[in-house]
C-alpha cells in the first residue's frame, strides 16, 4: 500500500503541476508571444547540461512531496 500511495502522489503532483502552468501557456496578452521562439529549431545545439539540473531538481521536489504526502496515509505503530 505505501508504494501504490507515493506513486499516486507523484502522479497527482505531476498533474498539478500542469494543471497550474496551463493557464500561463493559454493566456493572451497584449502583444502576440511566439511560443515556439525559446525551443530550439533542428541543427541548433541544446544546453543538456541544464536540461539536466532541470530535470533532477524536478525529480526531486516530486519524490520530496510524494513522500511527505505518502507519511500522512501511513498508519503509526503503536506500542503494546
Amino acid at each position: 500500500m505505501k508504494i501504490r500511495t507515493r506513486i499516486a502522489t507523484a502522479a497527482s503532483v505531476a498533474l498539478a503541476t500542469v494543471l497550474v502552468s496551463a493557464p500561463a501557456f493559454a493566456s493572451e496578452g497584449v502583444e502576440k508571444v511566439d511560443t515556439h521562439a525559446p525551443f530550439s529549431a533542428a541543427g541548433q545545439p541544446v544546453d543538456v547540461v541544464a536540461i539536466s539540473i532541470v530535470g533532477i531538481v524536478l525529480l526531486g521536489v516530486i519524490l520530496l512531496t510524494s513522500t511527505l504526502v505518502g507519511n500522512l496515509f501511513e498508519k503509526s505503530k503503536k506500542k503494546a
